[in-house]
């Protein structure tokens, strides 16, 4: 699988999803130092509520489109190679690639607080961050192995459609009631509350207490890891059955 990884890294080298890695978070962070008082907050709220899965849907759709655009996935299928290897390490690489990119957002949001925005801040405990981010990791997993499955079937314009603006409007109707948990889209959202304090329409929630959402925090960790896997097992059978266009 090393080989496979290695291999599927060395195409995108010098191509803009690299780019994109570091683009997106910048984006965010850029925007949440114009607000001040609201860095931390906003700094989070705009990234997992749009810009996160439009970067997803994005660097999904461009890994395919590298593939489509050259040689229409022949040098994939015509190969001695194991065409479900193949499909999991593409997975597995956006995975990295989500993880430095959320990495870089966290060293940053840290930074701000750490300098010129620590008043702000200084109700959002450093620990509590570190715990946003990596939640936010494990909640927009599975929308790799989805995003990858609409970007060859429909393209690039509407996978970002789907999982960003439809998305977001399925978390909208879905995150504060009790069939949160039925919405993966509302994940992300629902979990940010407790961790961090921040409501899905960026507001600072008051008077809420950990404990109380305990229940929430396992079943919105759990349930996205087990659909990440089961998107995998799905999505390498079908590409498995992929004939070349």
């Amino acid at each position: 699988m090393i080989k496979y990884l290695k291999a599927e890294n060395l195409k995108y080298k010098r191509r803009f999803v690299k780019y994109l890695i570091f683009l997106a978070p910048s984006l965010v962070l850029l925007h949440a130092a114009l607000t001040y008082v609201y860095y931390i907050p906003n700094g989070y709220n705009w990234w997992y509520i749009i810009i996160l899965p439009s970067f997803i849907a994005l660097s999904s759709s461009l890994i395919n489109s590298y593939e489509y655009k050259g040689l229409k996935y022949q040098a994939v299928f015509s190969l001695p190679v194991s065409i479900k290897k193949t499909w999991v390490s593409k997975i597995i690489l956006l995975s990295v690639y989500l993880s430095v990119s959320s990495l870089f957002h966290l060293i940053m949001l840290i930074l701000g607080k750490a300098t010129f925005f620590s008043e702000p801040a200084k109700d959002i405990l450093y620990l509590n961050m570190i715990f946003a981010s990596f939640t936010l990791i494990i909640t927009h997993l599975w929308q790799i192995p989805f995003c990858l499955f609409l970007s060859k079937k429909i393209g690039t314009a509407f996978t970002v459609l789907i999982n960003a603006f439809a998305g977001m409007a399925v978390n909208i109707i879905f995150v504060n009631t009790k069939f949160w948990w039925i919405s993966p889209y509302s994940w992300a959202s629902r979990l940010m509350i407790p961790i961090i304090k921040v409501l899905p329409n960026g507001l600072i929630a008051e008077n809420i207490n950990f404990k109380d959402y305990r229940l929430d925090v396992f079943i919105g960790i759990i349930l996205p890891i087990l659909l990440f896997f089961l998107l995998i097992n799905l999505t390498k059978k079908w590409f498995q059955k992929q004939e070349v266009e």
